[in-house]
């Protein structure tokens, strides 16, 4: 475990790295800065941070046990009603620093549809607000590590947090280098092949739609949809929409899908003429059947298609697609992302260290 100091110094350089080179923050622009009971270290560390930069930070906080008290009490409506003293702060921000809270994502996943719903009433009008604004944000990982998750995934959250640490240091600019090619190659391209010696072998189709390069910098405006307003910390990703009429083949995974409550591992997707005929995993299977019976029309057809392009990463929770040479496909809706699919279900599986051909050619990621 890192010394204090050493500890200090690594929420130091995390801080002005991504003010300066994720968020480019300037002399006298106005931050807001979330805390949370569990990530109030890191808060303080990119309050001082800003201030270095001559910008005008503020950090607003809200207590770990005083939101699930108020949870319990029946007072979820309550916490998804933002005072007109936040909307007035996000109308005025130009940078905003997101961290996830509440912390124990465990309990809040468990409570019911309805609660969840009226915790986050607020959501939509935020992005409505800070769009209006032009806020510049971001949305840091570090503030995902919790017992609660820690449990659930059986991961050692030491490393957990180092793996964080180190992929949030990754230079955009370096990130946006290693997309640029995949990206053109996957915009041009009519068919993509994944090979990997554990037995994966699938073909699936591209419809030449649009490429989304997710590199930890702000896309330009053409580009953004009304959620891009944050950029994710750590980064490095390359995706598009799926033809959702393509695919045959088997895709074996060797990276774990990791959930907000829970795992599955040992994933095995069959495909045959656009379809996906089997899915099976060696533990953690519920977690895809449940929702995939529950998915309507489409929930079989191919989805989309992610290269991941960090360094720094290596089977790490919810950045199971991030890691360097991660190639995942997903079953399911794929409207989001420019498709035609409008299910309701996503499901998925990654393979890191595959070979991909785009048209018979191979791709060097």
């Amino acid at each position: 475990m890192l010394e204090p100091k050493s500890l200090e110094r690594t929420r130091t350089e995390l801080a002005r790295s991504v003010l300066t080179k994720n968020l480019k923050v300037r002399k006298g622009e106005k931050v807001i800065i979330e805390a949370w009971t569990h990530t109030l270290p890191w808060s303080i560390a990119f309050l001082r941070e800003a201030r270095r930069l001559g910008a005008s930070p503020m950090v607003v906080f809200d207590d770990e046990t005083a939101y699930w008290d108020s949870v319990e009490s029946g007072e979820a409506k309550s916490l998804g009603t933002l005072g007109r003293q936040e909307w007035e702060a996000l109308r005025h921000a130009d940078v905003y620093v997101h961290m996830w809270g509440p912390g124990d994502r465990v309990r809040l996943n468990a409570l019911p549809p309805k609660t969840q719903k009226a915790l986050f009433a607020w959501n939509d009008r935020w992005y409505q607000v800070a769009n209006r604004a032009k806020v510049r944000g971001a949305r840091l990982e570090i503030g995902r590590p919790y017992p609660s998750l820690v449990a659930a995934y059986g991961v050692d959250e030491r490393t957990w947090m180092d793996q964080l640490v180190r992929a949030s240091l990754v230079d955009p600019a370096r990130l946006a280098r290693s997309a640029a090619p995949i990206a053109s190659a996957l915009s041009k391209g009519r068919r993509v092949r994944v090979r990997h010696s554990n037995g994966t072998d699938l073909t699936v189709g591209l419809a030449r739609r649009p490429v989304r390069q997710y590199t930890g910098s702000l896309r330009p405006p053409s580009e953004r949809t009304p959620y891009d307003r944050l950029v994710n910390v750590p980064s490095g990703l390359v995706g598009t929409s799926l033809d959702e009429t393509v695919a045959d083949g088997v895709l074996v995974a060797n990276r774990t899908n990791y959930y907000d409550d829970g795992i599955a591992t040992g994933g095995v997707l069959h495909f045959q003429d656009g379809r996906l005929t089997e899915a099976t995993f060696e533990k953690g299977g519920e977690r895809f059947d449940g929702p995939f019976a529950k998915g309507g029309k489409g929930r079989d057809q191919p989805g989309m298609f992610r290269i991941g392009l960090n360094p720094e990463l290596h089977n790490t929770p919810q950045l199971e697609d991030t890691e360097h040479g991660a190639v995942m496909v997903s079953v399911g809706g794929n409207k989001f992302l420019g498709g035609r699919n409008p299910s309701p279900f996503f499901g998925f599986a990654v393979c890191a260290g595959a070979q991909v051909e785009i048209d018979g050619r191979l791709l060097r990621t």
